[in-house]
């Protein structure tokens, strides 16, 4: 038997080498190489092989690339990870930072009219940007739980912060009105090794599926 850190493929619970099935529920073992995946709360780097949950803000964390998706989120309303809310709305935040620089030309703006503009633009930049990431926090809070499927990951030359390159997953869900499609920029390159077919959770609002996440959040 191949040494090595062994998991149930389905609960996750911790098993030893001697057996082939989960004492829990009964599910195949799998032998787990060492893997380090960000935080999609937080952005910390954990050891997903060790824990289920975030070693500093103690949100759930992705499943490994290529195994299968983690039990059925939470019943809502959700806990959010500390700090969460604010790092989706503001810092961490490029639409919400672009418009907040505009709107600082606000006062100069006041002396001279046609400089109004561009706070002008600033504020429906904000605007945009708190009702997208309000979307996102409700999916999270209160969203429906239903399948999602993996299309495509690759990394998204047409956008760049600091010379970095997002991981750009496309993914769809089912809906009671069908199948809907979308998309989410990440950071942690270790999501490049997530294949196509792979299957993850989405929380949605039935009445508006463009109002989706994936849970837990990838970073």
């Amino acid at each position: 038997m191949k040494h090595g850190i062994t998991a149930c493929e389905w609960c996750l619970t911790e098993c030893d080498n001697d057996h082939l099935q989960c004492k829990k529920c009964g599910g195949p073992i799998a032998v787990l190489e060492p893997w380090v995946l960000q935080c999609g709360w937080c952005s910390s780097s954990n050891r997903r092989d060790l824990t289920t949950n975030c070693n500093s803000c103690g949100g759930e964390l992705p499943h490994i690339p290529g195994t299968p998706r983690l039990p059925e989120p939470p019943v809502a309303p959700r806990y959010l990870a500390p700090g969460y809310e604010k790092k989706i709305k503001y810092w961490k935040n490029p639409s919400f930072l672009v418009g907040a620089i505009f709107c600082i030309f606000l006062f100069p703006g006041l002396c001279f009219w046609p400089m109004l503009i561009i706070p002008l633009i600033g504020f429906f930049i904000l605007r945009w940007s708190l009702k997208n990431s309000n979307h996102k926090l409700n999916a999270l809070k209160s969203g429906v739980p239903t399948r999602g499927i993996i299309l495509d990951v690759f990394i998204d030359m047409n956008q760049h912060i600091n010379n970095r390159n997002p991981v750009r997953i496309d993914y769809e869900f089912d809906t009671p009105d069908g199948k809907h499609t979308d998309f989410v920029n990440v950071w942690d390159e270790t999501n490049l090794r997530r294949p196509p077919g792979e299957h993850l959770w989405i929380v949605f609002n039935p009445k508006n599926p463009a109002e989706n996440n994936i849970w837990p959040p990838l970073s």
